[in-house]
């Protein structure tokens, strides 16, 4: 993507720092619509008339980068975000930290790769509520297995001696938890219907062996119902899944290994491809196979966690739901 002008942004809750590659001066502005239209207004008078000609870079932040994502698409600036690991290893070693330097490094990094990065939009408005639903979904079981970690410890340690109280109040507030995250999952599945796309593609993604409620709603908002993804080998490495070498000249020969740079939602597919092997005889035979070679378990486990993405991505291309193959 050729552009004239780059320019960085560094997102916080409350402030937004702005740098133009080649330029000296940075803007600091809220996090805010009256922030949002004071950037563009700076970018219409110092840089360019023309927005066209504007591409703004960021790190991804979270909610924090959602209005202002919103605000540019409206205006017709296009944007990137990046992942905040890239950019400051591409800058290499730095002494010190602030956010105008932020700015300053990030609109470096979006001027040097102009011509490879591509334009986001921002995310719908039914992903976004899903998003949170999930989100909110995650925080209630987490609470909820903290009070039963407590109350199994509790029991272990004061046996009678634990007041009556202290074990109806962690009874009741479990009981309220599980309610509530049994409401948030009907939720989101009415959320679904309200999107065809969305929920056709958690549907197809519902017919890989293994894959459940909770890792299917992942697949769809870390892929951004599959827009953000369109290989597999790449979500794979997104996902910690792909394997990479160690090696260097004749002398070293590490052994190959998965990165740890990583979404750390790998756990929701290990637990998908733990239950595709209970649940799917083929898987379980390829798995067993990988072990009788010596293998090691997560090894042989992570080959079917890479069979699972394979799958996914293949029913999403195809619009069609998985077939079990039939036993010869």
């Amino acid at each position: 993507m050729k552009k004239s002008y780059v320019i960085g942004v560094d997102v916080s809750k409350l402030t937004l720092d702005a740098h133009c590659y080649g330029q000296t001066q940075c803007l600091l502005v809220g996090n805010n619509l009256t922030g949002h239209r004071s950037f563009l207004k700076w970018v219409k008078k110092q840089i360019s008339k023309d927005v066209t000609e504007v591409l703004v870079v960021m790190e991804y932040a979270g909610m924090y980068t959602y209005s202002f994502e919103k605000f540019l698409y409206g205006q017709g600036v296009q944007y990137v975000k990046r992942s905040a690991l890239d950019i400051k290893r591409s800058a290499g070693m730095k002494r010190g930290k602030s956010d105008r330097a932020d700015a300053r490094m990030i609109s470096q990094y979006g001027w040097y790769r102009r011509e490879e990065l591509k334009p986001a939009k921002p995310v719908g408005k039914t992903e976004q509520q899903l998003q949170q639903l999930m989100a909110h979904r995650d925080k209630l079981v987490r609470d909820k297995a903290s009070y039963q970690v407590r109350l199994k410890e509790l029991h272990q340690h004061m046996g009678e001696d634990l007041p009556a109280r202290v074990i109806e109040s962690t009874r009741f507030i479990v009981d309220v938890l599980t309610e509530e995250i049994k409401q948030v999952e009907k939720d989101i599945e009415e959320l679904l219907k309200s999107e065809s796309s969305l929920k056709r593609n958690f549907e197809l993604i519902r017919t890989v062996k293994g894959v459940g409620f909770v890792s299917a709603i992942h697949m769809l908002l870390v892929t951004e119902n599959f827009t953000r993804f369109c290989e597999v080998r790449k979500f794979a490495c997104y996902c910690g899944v792909a394997p990479f070498k160690n090696e260097s000249g004749t002398s070293i020969r590490g052994k190959t290994r998965t990165s740890h740079l990583a979404n750390k939602k790998k756990s929701l597919l290990t637990m998908a491809a733990i239950s595709a092997i209970n649940h799917h005889p083929e898987l379980k035979a390829k798995y067993e196979k990988k072990l009788s070679q010596g293998k090691a378990k997560m090894v042989a486990l992570n080959m079917i966690r890479f069979e699972l993405i394979e799958r996914i991505f293949a029913v999403i291309k195809r619009q069609t739901p998985y077939v079990l193959r039939a036993a010869a």
